[in-house]
């Protein structure tokens, strides 16, 4: 098949995905309007808190993926790693079947610098899957934290398995690809520090809505399940809707509440991605480090 044909095909069904679960749930499932009314006497202030963490924690991702970068002697300055980020950000949400944002950003880094295809994609490969597998620990973690099987051998067991994953991840990792091996623990802990940013956007988005959990680690682990889900759908919309709801359920929270916070979520990151679309039209002018700093932990 033409890849082409193929990433359309694929957005085709992302797309119908979403549409098919926001029409379920704001329509059949729920009702718009009684999970809009939530927004009617929400904290606005808090709302915005939320929106400068996920900000903030994509600005953390730039650095965490600039680390990749000067493995590979690729000396991008700071300005334009970010500008290449949001322009990746916008063609991701906003241009179904059209170049990746991933896709595009390793076209224009090998267009002007020296060093191959493998070698940039790899990178930015990499960046992506240390942050995945950081995401999927957590989610571990919380299994423990959150006290939801009466099992001790399953709750301590995930305790046990998040915390060796922690170690081992950056040392597996490393043994396939020794020129980053050093760049993984530094990954993860880059990782570790962006999921707490996002615990603190949750924390601020419920308190927007006047949602005060007994066991906020439920939501916390909610939400981080439904942001891997999300690669299912266009954007995140409909399955992190979906996935709220249904665990609002199992968990006895309120459904059309909980829905309206996964929906300020997908708000909030389509808002974020929406910013790519000044570079779409002023270019990204690429620039290099005009000092070189060493962070390390």
């Amino acid at each position: 098949m033409n890849p082409k044909t193929k990433k359309y095909i694929i957005t085709g069904i992302k797309l119908t995905i979403s549409l098919v679960l926001i029409y379920y749930i704001f329509f059949v499932k729920l009702h718009i309007f009684d999970i809009f009314s939530h927004y009617k006497n929400a904290n606005w202030f808090y709302i915005f808190i939320a929106v400068v963490l996920y900000v903030a924690s994509q600005a953390l991702s730039i650095f965490r993926l600039d680390y990749y970068f000067r493995d590979i002697n690729l000396d991008l300055s700071y300005k334009s790693n970010a500008r290449l980020y949001f322009l990746g950000m916008f063609y991701n949400t906003f241009v179904p079947g059209g170049i990746g944002g991933d896709a595009y950003k390793v076209y224009v880094l090998n267009k002007n610098y020296k060093i191959s295809l493998k070698e940039i994609s790899q990178a930015v490969f990499l960046d992506k899957i240390i942050g995945l597998f950081s995401m999927i620990l957590i989610i571990v973690f919380l299994i423990f934290l959150s006290n939801l099987t009466d099992y001790p051998i399953v709750q301590y067991g995930s305790l046990a398995v998040s915390l060796i994953g922690f170690v081992a991840v950056p040392l597996i990792l490393g043994r396939f690809f020794p020129i980053h091996k050093k760049t993984f623990y530094n990954s993860m802990i880059y990782s570790i520090v962006l999921q707490l940013i996002q615990v603190g956007m949750l924390y601020f988005v419920l308190e927007g809505l006047n949602i005060h959990p007994d066991n906020f680690s439920i939501y916390l682990l909610i939400f981080l399940v439904s942001g891997i889900l999300s690669i299912i759908s266009f954007s995140g919309f409909g399955i992190r809707e979906a996935v709220f709801m249904y665990a609002a359920h199992r968990f006895n929270f309120d459904e059309t509440l909980a829905t309206s916070a996964a929906f300020i979520f997908s708000i909030i990151t389509i808002s974020i991605s929406f910013i790519g679309i000044i570079y779409l039209f002023k270019g990204v002018k690429i620039e290099e480090k005009k000092k070189k700093t060493n962070i390390s932990f």
